[in-house]
């Protein structure tokens, strides 16, 4: 028991006046003095450093993305479309655009269906040159498609006598495009 201003600390924040009568000591009295202030100190760092320590914990944890994003390969598709488009000014290149937004939709829906008539249908417009792009534009963009879509989406994964007729027409496509940008690269080579 120590005795502090008159009173005798009793112990628990209980002061005993002299004459006998019982007080309770607030929190921020018991705390006064360089004892108390030391503690004061000490007590608010502990509970600080743990506040940290929680809310970096939920900082860090994994946070599940519910945002749409597009598979990297239609990412790359789209960057050699806006490359050629920037090539070859004459061309209109905004129906790709369209069609590669089509196919990121069905990606993202993880529509495999989808992404293969989608894919299909670009590779149709590759061939028909539709917006009046350039052959050499038309097999760039093959190219990058063939180097970067899934050969799940891009061939069918079945005997040719099961297939649809939407099916072999993709078949035929990519067959003959392969064949027209072996032709370009054998000539390319040739010439020097």
């Amino acid at each position: 028991m120590a005795e502090t201003d008159g009173r005798i600390n009793v112990g628990s924040g209980i002061l005993m006046d002299r004459d006998g009568s019982i007080r309770r000591q607030s929190l921020l009295r018991l705390t006064s003095g360089s004892r108390g202030e030391k503690m004061t100190t000490r007590l608010f760092s502990i509970v600080g450093g743990c506040t940290l320590l929680v809310m970096s914990a939920f900082w860090l944890r994994p946070v599940v993305a519910e945002a749409w994003v597009p598979p990297q390969w239609i990412d790359k598709v789209s960057m050699e479309v806006m490359v050629q488009k920037n090539l070859d000014p004459k061309g209109n290149f905004a129906p790709y655009f369209k069609q590669l937004e089509v196919i990121s939709e069905a990606a993202v829906q993880g529509d495999f269906t989808g992404k293969r008539k989608g894919i299909n249908r670009f590779l149709e417009m590759l061939e028909t040159k539709e917006g009046g792009i350039s052959t050499e534009s038309a097999h760039v963009i093959f190219a990058t498609v063939v180097k970067w879509a899934p050969y799940a989406v891009l061939v069918p994964m079945k005997d040719k006598s099961k297939m649809d007729p939407e099916e072999k027409a993709l078949i035929a496509r990519v067959e003959k495009f392969a064949a027209a940008v072996k032709d370009q690269d054998e000539r390319a080579a040739l010439s020097f």
